[in-house]
Parts: C-alpha cells; structure tokens; sequence
C-alpha cells in the first residue's frame, strides 16, 4: 500500500504490517465488545444473585510477570538485529519463544485451577456465568498468544538462517509490534478481570 510522506513523497507499506495492523484493530474491537459483555452483565447478574465473586488464579499472575520479561527479551532481539548481532538475535528471540511457552502452561494451569474450584467454562446446573467470562477472555487472548508464538517461531528460524540482519528487519519488525500487543492487551484484560472482579 502507498502513502505519502510529509515531504510529498511516495513510500510503501510492507503487506504485512499493513496486514498486522488490521488484524489488531480487529482484536481490539473482539476483545472490546468481551471487556463491554461483562461490565453490561455484571450488575444485572449480581441483583438476581446469579454471579459469583472469586480470586483469579494466581497462575494468571505469574503470566503477566513472564509476558513482561518476553516482552523484554523482544525489544532486545530487535535491537540486536538492528546492530547486526544475529547471535543475540536468535537468543533474545528463543527467550521470547521460551517465555511464550510457559505463558501458555501458566494459561493452562490457571484454567485448571478454575476447574477445581468448581468454575467450569459452563456450569449447566446454575444461571451463573461469571466464570465464563474469564473463561471466554483469556482463551482467545490464549489463541492470540499462540498465534504470537508461530511468529516468534517463523522469526527464530529466519534468524538462526541468517535472514534476519539490519537490511531485512520486516518479519522482524512485524513480530515485535504483534508481540507487545499481544502482551499489553494481556495486562489490560488481566488488570480488567482483577479489578473488575
């Protein structure tokens, strides 16, 4: 896609950025009309006493502690592929892909830990559907996560091949931006359901 610059000069968009940015836009918009749902229902719910209080599990924490630190971990594989440093590159980047990982065991471990308290996704024996919420919100943000995890995967393998350098920051760059929203949108929604709950 063209645009033109300050100075009235014609310059392109990468498809891909351009693409990333529509699909974020388009994220945000699912993950507003979810976060809206919940704040509608909520105060109905609790007068007919059909919603239920409760803690989130503490794995939901220790998520936003590792999307902080992989967050980290890419600002400094960019960097390093600005600088040419392609070893640290391919390091910061498999950082980012390890964090990722154990984000979405920590997702896992959470729902688990709803489950055994008796918050299952849809409880059939009651109208209470407070938990489904924090179900439905942190499940597709999980596909976002794993959608992050495919790209840092693609990048990682591009950069151990040596395609990712100063001259070919694309891929690079497009990862990047998706992972921080993936991150930022994580600490939103999770400081929502905290707050909110």
């Amino acid at each position: 896609m063209n645009k033109i610059n300050k100075n009235g000069e014609n310059y392109r968009i990468a498809p891909m950025r351009f693409n990333l940015v529509l699909m974020m836009i388009a994220s945000s918009m699912l993950f507003a009309g979810l976060v809206s749902a919940y704040i509608v229902h909520k105060p109905d719910a609790l007068a007919k006493n059909t919603w239920t209080q409760f803690d989130l599990p503490v794995q939901f924490f220790i998520s936003t502690i590792l999307v902080l630190l992989s967050s980290v971990a890419m600002y400094m594989a960019l960097r390093a592929a600005k600088q040419d440093e392609l070893k640290q590159n391919s390091l910061f980047l498999a950082a980012t892909l390890g964090l990722g990982i154990l984000f979405c065991v920590c997702q896992i471990l959470g729902w688990r830990d709803l489950i055994d308290r008796g918050l299952p996704f849809v409880n059939a024996r009651s109208e209470d559907i407070s938990a489904s919420y924090v179900w439905a919100i942190t499940f597709v943000h999980a596909l976002h996560a794993f959608g992050g995890l495919v790209l840092v995967s693609v990048a990682l393998g591009k950069s151990m091949r040596y395609q990712i350098h100063k001259k070919e920051l694309t891929l690079m760059k497009v990862a990047h931006t998706y992972w921080h929203f993936v991150g930022l949108l994580w600490i939103y929604l999770y400081l929502f359901l905290y707050f909110a709950g």
